[in-house]
């Protein structure tokens, strides 16, 4: 990936807004699927419509701050999870508006057909013309993807006060399973064995990690339709897998038996059963297999693994692109997965076939759902290639990974995008070097991230294992870790493998985090020793940093206050000193509400240091007793005839070896005073030479690298004597020479208030 926004502010929600909004009315969803989809006419006004209606958790707000608490290893509630009794007496939907909205739907001439086990979803059916009046819609068929479906072709309504919403009429859109065959001979099939070689899960299994029949290495599969139970034998019997067909429990959702269906839509169950079996040889398996592959039968297979609470990890491998979903179907979805976070179960999801380019109507960059939903794990795509006498992995050009379009970054997100970025991890995807399956009674070799959802599910389930021997709770929502141990140092060998080559079409990967590949590949051995036994620091050291001087409010110029902020997934440590105060109480707030209360010494000076406390988008202020205001880190914001000018800004960030030269290091400093931005770069460890200085894509000049050292100096009033075009904020910087880089920024600063895209 390109790094982008070297110095940011970027206002990064909270996973609490994590949800989507409401993106209009359903004609512009009928319009998007009208692409690839032939309108036939008005709905038969006898034929019977299927009708979804979802209603909501109560306090979600609080839910979605449960969630952070959850996942963050430095707050009480760390990972203290929710068994399902205690989350529906807290969060579920009141069994009074569970009536109010069955009673209404009977009253228009449908029948309840359900009520999910959770009361979020009540599904009903009726006669066309009768949902329609009860829906105040229109209803319209079309055929997509070969299939015929019932949609809506105005906005379906409930009156307000049921608190409801129409998830889905009809049986919505498809998803697609996330699987590619091979386009040409077989470099590299890979077999069970072999994927435990090259992931280091067999060192796992010689420590005897293998999985067991606990509910912290048992694995839900939500896929569509079921698999062959003869296909699964032979599979494993050709791999040398000692397992029985009890370990594996087939739970049809939305049907009898979860096998009606094309037997060719089978094979996506066939894939994810067989290698989750295979690479947690010894953990339960649960396949919630419905009859079809619609969206609202997606989320009841969904909303029942949640409630049954049978398994601590949950895998999926179908999805579609996220634009072509109703919103009311992601706000359903989402709450589902909010459930999941609550009782620590780790939902992963195959992050898409398609490239950076998942809409593939669209031009623009786009992503798959669910992998783009902030409470998944998504896993993208590597390709392995020989180096030497062994493999090399790069990635992908197919693997999903980019910028949600939906959801805002969740809390734990390092890149500085507004938006939910994905992938979070990655595993071999590349049919060239697919995996071996067995299907209709013979091997067949498949690829896809697809494959590598299931197989990281195998890893979480071991990892759960793993954790309860060293008396943890399983990992649950488990990006905000994956992101402490990817910025971890000192962990030899590595936990994570970085991939630093190849791209998916629009973004490439580098060192750190990137799109197509997320944090890396694991090795497996050492994820789950580190998720069982380290603790992440409890500031937020290693991440980003910076310095920003509080602006005096209605003070003289001997009084001053200077503020450390530093933060690294959801650790965070504050650093806040200040001189020449007069004897006294004061108090430090953020955006209004107080954290900490301190008081000067003899010499007016104090220093407080606190941890857990976000400022990321948000206005620090120091007040006197009495409230009168002092400092202030947005004094426009508090109207004042003292009030100073914005005030100077200084940023640091450290710069990385791409990987050319291992010994290459360096940084840079930026300060903006009075609307001059300067930069400053120090590199070594560089041959010498004359190097090249970009912002982003723009150069701004050259560095002269003598005895490996070199500094160099750019202004906005003029880089190195000539006029710079370009803003010096908010760029990533790259060092390279003849197109090569060698250096590029480490980290993304971020730098609440001062800038955005």
């Amino acid at each position: 990936m390109i790094r982008r926004l070297l110095f940011t502010a970027v206002l990064i929600a909270t996973a609490g807004a994590a949800r989507a909004a409401d993106r209009g009315a359903l004609e512009e969803h009928l319009m998007r699927l009208s692409i690839s989809a032939v309108t036939l006419g008005r709905t038969p006004a006898d034929a019977p419509v299927h009708v979804v209606v979802g209603l909501g958790w109560r306090d979600r707000a609080a839910l979605d701050q449960l969630v952070r608490d959850l996942a963050d290893p430095q707050s009480p509630r760390y990972q203290r999870y929710l068994t399902p009794r205690q989350f529906e007496r807290r969060f579920a939907p009141r069994a009074a508006q569970v009536i109010s909205v069955t009673r209404f739907l009977r009253a228009a001439g449908l029948q309840v057909a359900e009520v999910s086990r959770s009361h979020l979803l009540v599904t009903a059916v009726g006669r066309a013309e009768r949902v329609e009046q009860a829906l105040a819609t229109k209803l319209v068929e079309v055929l997509d993807d070969g299939r015929r479906h019932t949609v809506t072709s105005t906005r379906p309504a409930l009156p307000a006060e049921l608190g409801a919403r129409v998830v889905a009429v009809g049986a919505g859109v498809a998803l697609h399973p996330m699987q590619s065959a091979p386009r040409g001979p077989i470099d590299l099939p890979l077999d069970p064995t072999t994927v435990a070689r090259l992931y280091a899960f067999d060192d796992l299994y010689a420590a005897g990690v293998t999985g067991n029949r606990s509910r912290a290495s048992t694995i839900a599969i939500a896929t569509a339709f079921a698999f062959d139970s003869a296909d699964l034998q032979r599979f494993w019997s050709a791999m040398g897998i000692g397992r029985t067909l009890d370990s594996v429990e087939l739970i049809p959702v939305a049907g009898k038996s979860g096998s009606e269906g094309p037997s060719a839509d089978r094979l996506e169950t066939t894939l994810d059963v067989e290698w989750s079996t295979a690479m947690a040889p010894d953990a339960r398996v649960l396949v919630y297999a419905a009859t079809d592959a619609m969206a609202p039968t997606f989320l009841r297979a969904y909303d029942r693994i949640v409630s049954d609470n049978r398994a601590a990890v949950m895998t999926t491998s179908w999805g579609r692109c996220e634009a072509d979903y109703p919103a009311s179907f992601l706000a359903q979805v989402d709450a589902v997965f909010a459930r999941a976070a609550a009782q620590g179960i780790t939902v992963i999801a195959a992050a898409g076939d398609h490239g950076a380019y998942e809409c593939t109507e669209q031009d623009a960059p786009s992503v798959n759902f669910p992998a783009s939903h902030p409470y998944v794990l998504a896993v993208g795509g590597t390709s392995l290639r020989p180096a030497g006498t062994g493999v090399d992995e790069v990635a992908w050009p197919d693997s999903g990974g980019g910028v949600s379009g939906l959801y805002a970054a969740p809390a734990w997100q390092m890149v500085a995008d507004k938006k939910r970025a994905m992938a979070d991890v990655a595993l071999n995807a590349d049919p060239g070097s697919g995996y071996v399956a067995y299907y209709q009674g013979g091997p067949t070799v498949l690829g896809g991230t697809s494959a590598g959802a299931p197989i990281w599910a195998a890893l979480v389930a071991l990892i759960n294992q793993s954790r309860a021997a060293a008396g943890r709770a399983p990992l649950g929502l488990a990006a905000p870790m994956l992101c402490e141990v990817g910025l971890a140092t000192g962990l030899d060998p590595a936990p994570l493998v970085d991939i630093i080559a190849g791209d998916n079409g629009a973004f490439a990967a580098g060192p750190g985090y990137d799109y197509p590949t997320g944090w890396g590949v694991p090795r497996a051995v050492d994820l789950a020793q580190t998720l069982s036994t380290w603790t992440p620091p409890a500031n937020g050291h290693g991440g980003t940093a910076l310095l920003v001087p509080l602006t005096p409010v209605g003070l003289d110029g001997e009084h001053s206050a200077r503020l450390r902020f530093e933060r690294r997934c959801l650790s965070t440590s504050l650093d806040l000193q200040v001189r020449r105060l007069p004897p006294g109480t004061y108090t430090l707030a953020v955006d209004g509400a107080p954290v900490a209360s301190f008081a000067p010494d003899a010499r007016g000076c104090a220093m407080l240091t606190l941890s857990g406390v976000d400022l990321r988008g948000r206005r620090v202020t120091v007040r006197a007793a009495g409230g009168k205001l002092l400092f202030s880190s947005d004094p426009g914001a508090d109207p004042s005839p003292t009030a100073t000018p914005a005030p100077s800004l200084q940023v640091h960030a450290e710069l990385i070896s791409t990987g050319v030269m291992a010994d290459a290091r360096g940084s840079v400093d930026y300060r903006a005073t009075a609307g001059r931005a300067q930069l400053t770069l120090r590199a070594s460890g560089l041959a010498e030479g004359t190097y090249e200085v970009r912002l982003a894509a723009d150069s701004i000049g050259t560095l002269s690298v003598r005895a490996a050292a070199a500094t160099a100096q750019f202004d906005s009033m003029g880089a190195n004597g000539q006029p710079l075009q370009t803003t010096t904020r908010c760029k990533p910087v790259i060092v390279l020479r003849n197109g090569v880089s060698y250096l590029r920024s480490a980290t993304d600063a971020l730098s609440p208030g001062q800038c955005g895209r």
